[in-house]
């Protein structure tokens, strides 16, 4: 029998979208629907982050820090790529490592600022390395501590590099 949208699977304990199946990366399990732009998961297995997803981007923390996320979407192509979290005390020193980004790429409100890696450009995916080098060295402007992260084993959290998917009743 087929689990219907919002009832639980017998066999995972989650829903229909939280399907579990091997082979995205070495080691790990993954979830049904590809991640966007593997290659960075790749780059960043060592360091085991954890992987959310909500509202339509993929997103990714090491232990309490939110450090970038990731959106890949066909209905809307003009917000794809790899957003870069920051302060906005950090993001002009951060955008430096990145020189032929446009300052439109550069987002600020309040205290937060994000650095958008657009897809789009000719140099994605020389820059998306050079964030994943950054965050390997531990660059302390990438990434800021996201509210309400005090808990990582919630619902739907997906932790790269080991063969565990949190169930949220830990």
């Amino acid at each position: 029998m087929r689990a219907r949208s919002g009832r639980r699977n017998a066999r995972t304990g989650f829903g229909r979208n939280h399907e579990i199946c091997r082979g995205v990366m070495k080691n790990t399990v993954a979830v049904k629907k590809q991640l966007p732009f593997s290659f960075i998961f790749e780059e960043l297995v060592s360091i085991r982050p954890t992987i959310k997803r909500m509202f339509g981007f993929t997103h990714v923390y090491l232990d309490e820090t939110l450090l970038f996320s990731l959106r890949d979407s066909a209905k809307q192509p003009g917000t794809n790529g790899m957003w870069l979290y920051t302060t906005t005390e950090h993001i002009e020193s951060l955008a430096m490592e990145f020189p032929q980004l446009p300052r439109r790429q550069l987002w600020r409100s309040g205290k937060n600022g994000w650095i958008v890696l657009a897809s789009r450009l000719g140099d994605f995916e020389e820059y998306a390395f050079k964030a994943c080098e950054l965050i390997l060295k531990g660059d302390r402007r990438i990434g800021r501590v996201s509210r309400g992260r005090s808990d990582l084993k919630r619902k739907g959290e997906y932790r790269v590099g080991t063969e565990s998917w949190y169930r949220g009743t830990h």
